[in-house]
């Protein structure tokens, strides 16, 4: 049997959450970067065809397949401040070197695809060891400002991001390499300075692997209001990374925008996300969290409808139709990734925070890359305004599903309580 043996714990305020907040802040800057330059490196530097487009975006979220249910039995055994330090650390260099390669004209689709592929499995090692430390870092009673304050940060960078990606690549294919490894160093650099004031000794266990392996699982399961977020996490980002990589397409080639007016429409629509990160925590005590949950994932789910419908034939119409959509897209998104992550870290003892997020992070972002294939698959075989049309019927049912199962579950707990 395992014993746990729980360091005692000391009042702590928001200074090393908040040094942890800056690093993460550069971490996310750079991941912003990364997720919309690697696409359009391959679009418009390398000229590569729509499915090689899409294989590029599957490529950066396949390692969530194989890497993250490992990382979370790690995150649960090791220093989480030094792992995430780092990946940031090993991102920067890798990132570095294909800049390099870039610059000196011997960037292949090959060598980019590898690239992809290695920054994947660093970012979900990163990913699962970011979840993990915010129980661990924020003031007792502070869970939901603390990743309201996390959300804001990639709120920020989703404006700051795909735009500077599309303006970067518009002057040069390295310049977008050499800013995402530079950012990736600030964040190394930052979170040297960041310690866990409270520490409840992680289930350093002598347990076997594989048990261990699946008590994140296992908790899930027996958690429905776990299981339900899961599902409907896993649909929306199956379907919403179809939508955006159809888009990117569609507004390159059928809209007449430029790289760096998509990064522009991509990153004025992130201001929703801003506004909803600073919003969300006041939702709460307004409404019950279920309203909120469903309120805020329909308001996504639905919204990204109008894309399809964008005409052809007017750059600045077509700008403005999409960002506002985006726009709301946004909001609703992040209001809903405050109040689950606050769910799940309140839910999970701190032991298994590492693998919970585990979880939840190969599930939603290995839908990721299943989506990114599948917008590829429907680009190959339909127009692209028709394909965006289809994945954003898929957002719409998921979230009919989402609803009807997270209100029969409240309803049943209700029961149960009174009963």
């Amino acid at each position: 049997m395992t014993s746990t043996t729980t360091a005692p714990e000391t009042p702590v305020g928001w200074g090393a959450f908040n040094r942890y907040w800056v690093s993460q802040s550069f971490a996310q800057a750079a991941g912003q970067v990364l997720n919309v330059g690697f696409p359009l490196l391959a679009a418009e530097f390398l000229k590569l065809r729509p499915s090689e487009v899409a294989a590029t975006t599957a490529l950066q979220f396949i390692p969530y397949l194989v890497i993250t249910p490992i990382a979370g039995l790690i995150v649960d055994r090791v220093h989480r401040v030094r792992l995430v330090q780092l990946s940031h650390a090993v991102r920067g260099l890798l990132l570095l070197g294909a800049g390099l390669l870039a610059g000196a004209g011997h960037l292949t689709a090959p060598v980019l695809w590898g690239t992809v592929l290695l920054a994947g499995a660093l970012n979900a090692l990163a990913s699962v060891g970011t979840m993990a430390l915010v129980p661990d870092l924020a003031p007792e009673g502070g869970v939901a400002k603390a990743n309201s304050r996390l959300q804001l940060s990639m709120s920020v960078t989703q404006v700051i991001g795909p735009s500077l990606a599309g303006l970067l690549l518009a002057f040069s294919g390295d310049l977008v390499l050499f800013a995402i490894a530079a950012a990736f160093a600030l964040a190394a650099v930052m979170i040297m300075r960041t310690r866990v004031p409270r520490v409840a000794d992680t289930d350093r266990t002598r347990e076997p692997w594989l048990r261990s392996f699946a008590a994140g699982a296992r908790f899930v399961r027996q958690t429905t209001t776990l299981w339900v977020l899961l599902l409907q996490m896993t649909l929306f980002n199956f379907f919403e990374q179809a939508v955006i990589t159809l888009f990117m397409l569609f507004a390159l080639r059928d809209l007449g925008l430029t790289s760096a007016q998509v990064g522009l429409v991509l990153g004025a629509g992130a201001v929703g996300s801003v506004v909803g990160a600073a919003v969300a925590p006041r939702f709460k005590t307004a409404k019950g969290v279920t309203q909120i949950l469903i309120l805020s994932i329909g308001l996504a789910s639905v919204t990204p409808v109008l894309l399809p419908l964008i005409p052809q034939g007017s750059t600045v119409l077509a700008m403005v139709m999409s960002s506002i959509t985006f726009c709301f897209y946004g909001f609703g998104l992040t209001v809903f990734n405050v109040h689950s992550n606050t769910i799940r870290h309140e839910l999970a003892p701190r032991e298994l925070q590492g693998r919970l997020a585990a979880v939840f992070r190969t599930s939603a972002f290995s839908s990721v890359a299943l989506g990114a294939g599948f917008a590829g698959v429907l680009a190959e075989a339909l127009s692209l305004r028709t394909s965006i049309a289809c994945a954003c019927l898929g957002l719409i049912l998921s979230f009919c599903l989402f609803t009807l199962l997270l209100t029969r579950t409240q309803r049943d707990a209700r029961v149960t309580t009174r009963t």
